[in-house]
């Protein structure tokens, strides 16, 4: 409560929390901004979709789940017993519901030893996906340290996982590089340059990058410790991420990305100010694939294939899946080079299985 008796809002939280310790990373902000159990922006049932902030590939069509249960038919054939499905980042459970059912259409043996696991880090998430009667029901957890190490048999799937984690933001100098932290300027929120931290240095160093002076970027400090765990949850099979991203020399490309990935979506459009109104949109940022390829690869994981989605979906067949006309208009979008066929790529990472074949 304020002095006034009315409830602190995210924003007069943090706005206290910056004036008794000073500026704050962005990482603590852009937390906050999508987590916090209850101003964050998944908190407050995030509007994915046609007509909400933004679109994913399985809020387009169906078409994406198909495709991708018709490869999880093909590999996880080769394995015995039960087999997994765990999807990360799982939302309301849209994509895991389309995902079951083409399943039990193209391969009911398949389908009958499935194991579905679900995480979810929001509790309206997790609400959600225990009320769509998901067949099999999948086991619902709130974080991937709840993944048993060595207990996963089949995929580890992720769609957009990555790009929604908490970044630090980064500036090159004339003095070398500056970290872009959250300050306050009266009421409102406001960049405070202060040189950045050994750890930080470090981390562009060992990619070979340096930022021009004015050029600005993020690090996703979490990413590789995500990926890390992840694959050790893996004893055998795939680990299949889709996000936007880019190895690092494009990523931080002076000319290409002057002002980095940093963006936020609101209304089905892209642009704003990520300071202004934590908890009311959402907020992004690309991956560096070089950071997951390297975490998966130390982890034990042959890499596979990374490869733009357009053209993984449609080695798959996504069209196959196309129930009219208009479908088809709709799957187009997922495989566009104008759009998301080429913005989003697909990295694929496997343990104990037969060898695939390597696409970059």
């Amino acid at each position: 409560m304020n002095n006034s008796g009315s409830v602190d809002t995210l924003a007069d939280r943090l706005r206290e929390r910056i004036t008794r310790q000073g500026p704050i990373s962005f990482a603590d902000f852009m937390q906050a901004a999508l987590y916090d159990p209850e101003g964050g922006y998944y908190a407050r049932e995030a509007a994915i979709g046609e007509g909400g902030d933004f679109v994913t590939s399985p809020s387009v069509s169906p078409a994406f789940a198909g495709a991708l249960a018709r490869l999880f038919s093909l590999e996880a054939g080769e394995l015995e017993g039960p087999v997994d499905f765990v999807e990360v980042g799982a939302g309301g459970g849209r994509f895991l519901e389309d995902f079951a059912r083409q399943l039990a259409t193209l391969d009911p043996v398949l389908h009958e030893r499935l194991r579905l696991t679900a995480v979810e880090v929001s509790a309206a998430g997790r609400a959600a996906l225990a009320a769509r009667g998901i067949e099999h029901a999948p086991r619902i957890l709130q974080s991937i340290e709840e993944l048993a190490e060595s207990s996963i048999r089949g995929w580890i799937f992720s769609n957009e996982l990555y790009d929604a984690l908490p970044v630090v933001r980064v500036m090159g100098s004339a003095d070398g590089l500056q970290e872009l932290r959250v300050g306050l300027e009266g009421e409102a929120f406001a960049w405070k340059a202060v040189p950045a931290a050994a750890d930080l240095r470090a981390h562009l160093d060992a990619l070979g990058v340096v930022l021009e002076p004015g050029q600005k970027g993020e690090i996703a400090t979490e990413a590789a410790g995500v990926h890390r765990r992840l694959a050790r949850a893996l004893a055998r099979g795939w680990l299949v991420v889709f996000d936007y991203g880019h190895p690092a020399r494009v990523l931080y490309h002076p000319f290409a990305r002057p002002e980095g990935t940093l963006a936020v979506h609101a209304g089905g459009r892209r642009g704003g100010d990520p300071l202004e109104d934590p908890g009311a949109h959402d907020l992004t940022a690309h991956v560096n694939w070089d950071v997951l390829l390297a975490a998966g690869e130390a982890e034990g994981l042959r890499t596979d294939r990374i490869m733009r989605q357009g053209m993984f979906l449609a080695e798959a067949g996504v069209f196959d899946f196309a129930a009219s006309e208009a479908e088809k208009w709709r799957i187009f979008r997922l495989v566009d080079p104008g759009g998301m066929g080429e913005e989003i790529s697909v990295l694929v990472q496997s343990k104990g299985v037969a060898t695939g074949v390597a696409t970059v």
